[in-house]
């Protein structure tokens, strides 16, 4: 996002299309809490937040689970004061205002004070009722955040991530690795790691984030969380991405990378360095690559749904 303020007295909407529609995975958008049972994607759905891109609403035949990118829209916005306080709002670092920020500030930052003045603070932990029964076995598990505006590559953040106040590194990585310039949003899908799989069995699921170190100027915003408690994977939508990983500095392709993606899935490249895979979460895929010989590191793919899904990773030695 460029440092730019678009001031309005009033909110512009990007569509009047905020869908009022209830569907089997996730029951009515406009409701800001839902869990099911037994429905077509899992055992469990608990979604928390309502699907409507932070108040503004989708444009026509826009599905928030494709994987696309919202369009830009204007800041600040009315914030319904009926939505759950943390959801549909800007807000920014703890550490902001504490020390000069490392690499400017976003527009968010601009409403340091306003939201500080109206809240006392600059942002809220998620507490997400659960009520998965104690005798449920939970293998697997999934959180999907339709998330706005995050900047860690440009504005020098560093966003930690807590479940049930344990530090969340799998959280993390995907928050650190977006650069969500315009505004926009965009769905990120994160595979829940065997050892925190027992907090879902929590009666509240608390999520938070914060920069609480860096003094960074980078506002964002979630729109919903929505947590699939043993999905069923063969009902998830899915999309294809193929990838070649490649040495830096000489264009080669480097074979036998075991290259894993945010939301669990695992391959490793061929001869020519390509990998192929067809069942990805949509939305944006965070990418770790192990090769012998070079540095392990983390990228990034837009994946989404119906589309030729394509990347290319170059590995440093």
């Amino acid at each position: 996002m460029k440092n730019i303020i678009l001031l309005s007295a009033i909110p512009i909407f990007l569509s009047v299309n905020v869908h009022s529609q209830s569907t089997a995975n996730d029951g009515d958008w406009k409701a800001q809490y839902v869990k099911m049972q037994n429905t077509p994607e899992a055992a469990w759905m608990i979604r928390y937040g309502d699907i409507d891109n932070l108040g503004f609403g989708w444009e026509k035949n826009f599905d928030p689970f494709s994987g696309k990118e919202t369009p830009s829209h204007p800041y600040p916005w009315d914030r319904n004061p009926k939505d759950t306080i943390g959801f549909d709002m800007i807000m920014l670092p703890s550490s902001m205002g504490t020390k000069d920020e490392p690499c400017g500030g976003d527009g968010y930052s601009g409403q340091y004070d306003s939201i500080k003045f109206k809240y006392g603070k600059t942002n809220f932990p998620f507490h997400i009722p659960m009520g998965v029964p104690k005798e449920t076995k939970i293998t697997t598990a999934t959180i999907m955040m339709f998330v706005d505006d995050f900047q860690h590559p440009v504005f020098c953040s560093q966003f930690e991530a807590y479940v049930n106040g344990r530090r969340a590194p799998f959280i993390e990585k995907a928050l650190n690795a977006l650069n969500q310039t315009g505004p926009i949003g965009k769905m990120i899908t994160l595979n829940v790691p065997l050892d925190f799989l027992d907090s879902l069995k929590s009666p509240l699921l608390t999520i938070y984030i914060d920069d609480a170190t860096t003094g960074a100027g980078d506002g964002y915003a979630i729109d919903f969380i929505k947590i699939l408690v043993n999905p069923n994977i063969a009902k998830i939508t899915r999309a294809a991405l193929q990838g070649t990983v490649v040495d830096q500095e000489t264009g080669k392709p480097v074979a036998g990378a075991v290259v894993t993606l945010s939301d669990g899935t695992m391959t490793t490249t061929n001869a020519q360095g390509v990998f192929q895979l067809q069942k990805v979460s949509p939305g944006l895929a965070v990418i770790e690559v192990k090769a012998k010989g070079y540095k392990e590191d983390s990228f990034t793919a837009n994946v989404i749904v119906g589309e030729a899904n394509e990347t290319r990773i170059e590995l440093q030695k």
